[in-house]
């Protein structure tokens, strides 16, 4: 079965519902020599007909997008052209990368970079996404202190995009060398970020604890649940007639047509295993206990997936852990990992109870 290449440059569409790659006029799936809307820069579409076609939908967002990336390129001008005095060095970004929020000045910047990130994240298409990203994850390596708060917002956004393994990478950076209380987030030649191609597989709830950011325990309970539909469907395929001794390339072709998520481009060592029942016993494992801390962090949380359109309007207020109102914002962050993906959806509302 010939598959269309996905938008991140692998064979595969990842089963997710996020519209990527793909004409964003009526009813079209043409992928190919698409054009960037010129506005917002987030919606692509095969021609001008369609685009226009489009516009009374897409007007409203498209024109706030616009607005605030031009905000931003009106504060990194400014930002750039500050000489050097006492509150800041001149050339911000090279000379204090890593420590922008310690200056006043740079503020303005980092606020404007935050809105386009949101801004975008209002429009459901990966090229959205993935801008959205980007921000966010620059904003993150500008301030490591990240007083925004965006580092929450990122795994998601990975998850979305079928990037799982930068996911796990970035939540376990965090869990470990970023929860040291030794680490001097001020001193930028100190690594950061730097895991990559950690094991997916392994057990994670030993780095859970009583204030572990809900949004990544939700995204890493997420993230199991797809490597284990993923295991699943390795499984049940090479249990027909005929594949019991299928080659590796053969196995790959299941996961190009049925996979949620990278990591098995990345695993051949599981890809070619014989056998999946031990790996599949322990991510049922796993994902029971990850389903419980998820529980005993907030109990809100998964009773707020069976009424979406109630949290989805709500807007964000201060909370304390634990609390109703906080997950007005981990839900914000979270909803689309499971809305995109409704195998996923389904299998963490079995082990919920919900």
């Amino acid at each position: 079965m010939d598959l269309p290449t996905a938008p991140n440059g692998l064979s595969n569409p990842w089963n997710l519902g996020l519209h990527w790659g793909i004409c964003s006029g009526p009813h079209c799936i043409i992928r190919d020599n698409l054009l960037k809307c010129g506005g917002c820069r987030a919606i692509v579409y095969c021609g001008t007909a369609h685009q226009k076609a489009d516009r009374p939908r897409h007007k409203s967002s498209c024109n706030i997008v616009k607005d605030a990336r031009e905000e931003l390129a009106r504060e990194e001008a400014a930002l750039r052209a500050m000489p050097g005095d006492a509150f800041m060095p001149a050339n911000p970004f090279e000379t204090i990368r890593g420590r922008f929020w310690g200056f006043t000045p740079t503020r303005p910047y980092m606020r404007a970079r935050f809105d386009l990130m949101s801004t975008l994240l209002n429009i459901r298409t990966g090229e959205a996404v993935e801008a959205a990203l980007g921000h966010a994850v620059e904003l993150v390596h500008l301030c490591r202190g990240d007083n925004l708060g965006v580092r929450s917002q990122v795994p998601a956004l990975y998850l979305r995009l079928g990037r799982d393994q930068e996911a796990y990478d970035f939540i376990k950076w965090y869990s470990t060398t970023g929860s040291t209380s030794d680490y001097d987030w001020a001193d930028t030649s100190l690594p950061f970020l730097d895991l990559h191609d950690e094991d997916v597989f392994e057990d994670f709830s030993g780095y859970v604890h009583d204030f572990f950011d809900l949004s990544f325990l939700v995204c890493i309970t997420n993230l199991k649940i797809r490597l284990l539909l993923d295991l699943r469907v390795l499984e049940r395929e090479s249990k027909k007639p005929g594949n019991r001794n299928a080659s590796y390339e053969k196995k790959m072709v299941w996961v190009r047509e049925d996979a949620t998520t990278d990591v098995m481009y990345k695993r051949r060592d599981i890809v070619e295993r014989s056998d999946y029942k031990d790996l599949i016993t322990d991510l049922e494992r796993q994902v029971k206990k990850l389903v419980e801390l998820v529980k005993k962090l907030n109990k809100h949380y998964f009773p707020a997936l069976k009424t979406p359109d109630q949290y989805a309007a709500a807007t964000p207020t201060a909370y304390t852990h634990g609390s109703p109102q906080e997950i007005n914002l981990v839900f914000r962050h979270t909803w689309y990992t499971w809305s995109e993906c409704p195998p996923a959806f389904d299998l963490v509302k079995k082990y919920a109870g919900i």
